[in-house]
């Protein structure tokens, strides 16, 4: 038998900027409603379609979801290479607004990977969301900026771009990293519960890295879970990891909701 979506449908909205924002929205009438932020490079399928087989088994627990692709990744419209941190915080905005039209105010829940996991981090606490789930985070932007150097190094292209892989990236992205700590950031305002996930197999994001979020939490007197999985990667590549952290998550989410 095919399986099929409860509640699912496509998603749309218009950007600070006027260009469209396209999602995949699961919406079960009167349930918290879980929003995904996908990585850099990313879109809101997730590494491995993570995020689709999530939200799958969030619908299937009774919760609603809203996956989206920022403006310059995915189906969104609007170039890569215009993308930055301020960007990404406004289409936050206009997804809210357009799904509480959409849905009303359902109470929300953050998840997000790698790059998307430090722009939940930094939106959690404005936004007095309940619960926020991390799952490998950036959580040292200038450290980001280094592991950038070689592009750099590299020079712009004759557009004046930097190449990163098959995407062209703005200096201006990375400037947007400067000044800022998502951490601090985070637990000024943030008293909801935390869920982290790391691998400690991870060539992006170091244990230590991501353990920052996770250290201030305790530090505020916050419900923590973290769960570092031995032998995984930065996308949580094996079967055994997926299964991991859709348990893990759908469990944490019941738990937090009273269901």
């Amino acid at each position: 038998m095919a399986y099929t979506d409860p509640g699912f449908r496509p998603f749309e909205c218009t950007s600070a900027e006027g260009l469209t924002i396209r999602g995949s929205l699961h919406h079960l009438p009167g349930t918290p409603l879980v929003l995904f932020f996908h990585g850099f490079t990313g879109h809101r399928m997730g590494p491995g379609y993570l995020f689709v087989k999530l939200s799958r088994a969030l619908a299937d627990a009774g919760f609603s979801s809203l996956r989206f692709d920022f403006t310059g990744s995915g189906e969104s419209e609007g170039a890569f290479s215009n993308m930055n941190t301020a960007t990404m915080m406004q289409d936050v905005s206009s997804v809210i607004s357009a799904v509480r039209e959409t849905v009303g105010e359902q109470p929300l829940v953050f998840c997000g990977h790698s790059f998307g996991g430090m722009i939940a981090a930094r939106c959690a606490g404005i936004y007095d969301v309940p619960g926020l789930i991390l799952i490998a985070p950036v959580g040292n932007p200038t450290g980001l900026i280094r592991r950038r150097k070689a592009l750099l190094d590299a020079g712009p292209n004759p557009s004046g771009y930097y190449e990163n892989g098959p995407h062209e990236m703005s200096i201006s992205f990375l400037d947007s990293l400067k000044g800022f700590d998502p951490v601090t950031e985070c637990m000024a305002h943030f008293r909801g519960s935390l869920l982290l996930f790391q691998g400690d197999r991870d060539p992006s994001i170091a244990i230590d890295e991501s353990r920052r979020y996770v250290d201030a939490a305790r530090e505020a007197s916050l419900p923590v879970g973290y769960h570092l999985i031995e032998g995984s990667d930065h996308n949580f590549s094996r079967v055994s990891d997926v299964a991991t952290v859709i348990t893990t998550v759908t469990t944490w989410i019941k738990e937090l909701f009273g269901v």
